[in-house]
């Protein structure tokens, strides 16, 4: 098959991954009510020495620096594997937050933000964060699905994607999600206090 033939599959095989996430994504989504004693038990545990190492832009420059063009090709294959299975497992995390969160809401009064008590706009905040992380998250993994999907790290024509930059969005880099990520790890702890501190305790270790 020509070069010509390959590019011409390339918007096909795209379009079909993101329909396939988008389909799994709408497929296994919840929205079910979940008290704090119903939260702990579903977070997945995420190894964040690995996470840091993978979204470091410093790492990723000494990889490409000491290895060779066929083994970094081969490394960027795994840690595009890496990142998709942290993203998930971030993403599964902060909807079981929001699921509690949510749950959290609907036992409030109804009533204008500015007249909520404090525990009322951490739970707010917690709702309105974990929405923007899932919304950008989807995007990354979307993104990490196609390249797998494609073997990108299989077309040496292709600029392979930087994987540490990832984990941020806007022309700057305005916005960090392991920054969003660890704020929602506060604020979730924060809102366990008050049900005791071993909750407290507890919650930061498990997300």
């Amino acid at each position: 098959m020509s070069i010509g033939a390959l590019w011409a599959w390339i918007p096909i095989v795209t379009f079909v991954a993101i329909g396939i996430c988008i389909l799994i994504h709408r497929q296994f989504r919840f929205h079910d009510d979940r008290t704090i004693d119903e939260v702990t038990v579903f977070f997945r545990k995420i190894d964040w020495s690995e996470v840091l190492e993978l979204f470091d832009p410093m790492h990723e420059r000494f990889l490409r620096l000491v290895q060779s063009d066929y083994h970094f090709r081969r490394t960027t294959r795994v840690r595009i594997h890496e990142a998709r299975e942290f993203f998930w497992r971030m993403y599964h995390n902060v909807r079981v937050a929001q699921e509690w969160a949510n749950t959290e809401l609907q036992d409030m009064e109804k009533d204008s933000i500015d007249h909520c008590t404090e525990r009322e706009q951490l739970i707010i905040a917690i709702d309105e964060k974990a929405a923007h992380f899932r919304a950008f998250a989807t995007i990354r993994l979307i993104e990490l699905t196609a390249w797998t999907v494609l073997r990108i790290d299989k077309w040496p024509f292709i600029q392979l994607p930087s994987i540490a930059a990832m984990r941020k969005y806007g022309k700057r880099g305005e916005l960090d999600l392991l920054e969003l990520y660890g704020q929602l790890k506060e604020a979730t702890a924060g809102l366990a206090l008050t049900y005791g501190k071993h909750f407290h305790d507890e919650m930061p270790d498990l997300l």
